[in-house]
């Protein structure tokens, strides 16, 4: 038994929330709005540390390692299961970090007890014949799915709720969500400043990272830093290779303030850009500005996508345009919904926040690519990240 109590009281003096507890009530509200329009008697939450958002949305709490549930009832109270306890000290875990009163641990095999906690919690909420939603099927493991299912007969997917209910940012969140954009700016800067024939990609990368740091941020997922022919295949793993006169590079970085994200990606030459790889540059640079023109609430992702489209159309970088993928939603998570993508007819409305990079990508030769953070607004779009689009000369 855990020698160290950690109730709720227990909890207080260390327990600092992202956010006001009015916001944590207005989650919960809109959740359990959505559950009494799909006939939910009650709502099972799983999230690991690989992928804590989901769990951390409702609770302040983002498990460091193995499994959390939220079991939230019609009337919003909620539980916390979980099995990620270190050395049977559950205070010695982050679960102080946690604003539900109700805290249930399992100290045993990780597949365990939370799934016996989980299936008693929502049972007790739910009653007999009752249905039950689960959120965070695509993270839940197999073997965690099969216990909770064979406790639970009548256990049915309920991601599109939660979903839902993380599409639409309160102030609150656009709030933080800037905070992160701004730190992603400066973790830009940084990067670029670091970078120049000579200098190693993971120095350029250190640099970023450093100044997130140092701006109290995180990373919002691994620091991306190639040049060379790698950066004609977009994403990569920073290596100890030193960047060379005339080559292109592409660097795409994020933060995470209280557990929200930007996502921000630039391209640029090593020295004055000249050649193919500027006319490169130039094309992910009026790609941006083209979509942006139709970006805005009424319009659909698809209206975007067609504006992209005719930008490179009969051009010979058409055939190096990615329709299939020009950005994505992005919160607590770095992608969540909406996809932006040819043919998704999901109409932009006003307080969602998206990831934006209209892309081409020619393989030997570099990304020409403008990413930026975007918040929908009334009027058009918000630029969540500002750093300059132009990082060449």
């Amino acid at each position: 038994m855990p020698r160290v109590r950690f109730d709720l009281e227990a909890r207080r003096p260390y327990l600092v929330q992202a956010f006001t507890g009015a916001e944590y009530d207005r989650r919960v509200a809109a959740l359990c709005a959505g559950m009494a329009r799909e006939g939910l008697d009650a709502l099972v939450v799983y999230a690991s540390a690989a992928s804590p958002s989901a769990v951390a949305y409702l609770t302040n709490y983002a498990p460091a390692f193995g499994n959390a549930f939220v079991v939230v009832r019609r009337d919003g109270r909620m539980a916390v299961a979980t099995d990620a306890v270190l050395h049977a000290e559950p205070m010695h875990s982050m679960i102080w970090t946690c604003r539900v009163a109700d805290v249930r641990v399992a100290l045993g095999p990780v597949y365990g007890g939370a799934v016996d906690e989980v299936a008693a919690l929502a049972a007790d909420a739910a009653g007999a014949g009752s249905r039950v939603g689960l959120a965070g099927t695509a993270q839940l493991p197999q073997p965690l799915y099969a216990a909770l299912a064979s406790r639970l007969p009548d256990l049915r997917p309920a991601d599109a709720l939660l979903a839902a209910a993380r599409l639409w940012k309160s102030d609150e969140e656009i709030a933080t969500m800037r905070t992160a954009g701004r730190a992603a700016d400066a973790a830009m800067e940084a990067a670029l400043g670091a970078l120049a024939a000579g200098v190693e990609e993971t120095a350029v990368a250190a640099a970023a990272v450093h100044r997130l740091l140092a701006l109290g941020a995180r990373e919002a997922f691994a620091t991306c830093v190639v040049g060379g022919v790698q950066a004609g295949l977009k994403h990569g793993v920073p290596r100890r290779r030193a960047l060379e006169p005339g080559e292109m590079v592409f660097v795409d970085l994020g933060a995470s303030c209280d557990g929200y994200m930007s996502d921000l990606s630039r391209c640029t030459m090593v020295g004055p850009a000249r050649g193919p790889g500027r006319d490169l540059l130039n094309v992910g640079l009026d790609l941006y500005r083209a979509g942006l023109e139709v970006m805005g609430p009424g319009r659909t992702i698809d209206d975007v996508s067609r504006a992209l489209l005719e930008v490179v159309r009969g051009t010979p970088y058409e055939p190096y345009y990615c329709p299939g993928g020009f950005g994505h939603g992005i919160g607590m998570s770095v992608i969540e919904v909406p996809g932006l993508f040819m043919g998704n007819t999901t109409e932009l409305r006003p307080r969602m926040t998206v990831a934006y990079e209209p892309m081409v990508v020619i393989e030997g030769l570099g990304t020409g690519v403008v990413e930026d953070t975007l918040l929908i607004t009334e009027t058009g779009y918000e630029r969540l990240t500002q750093y300059p689009v132009v990082t060449w000369s």
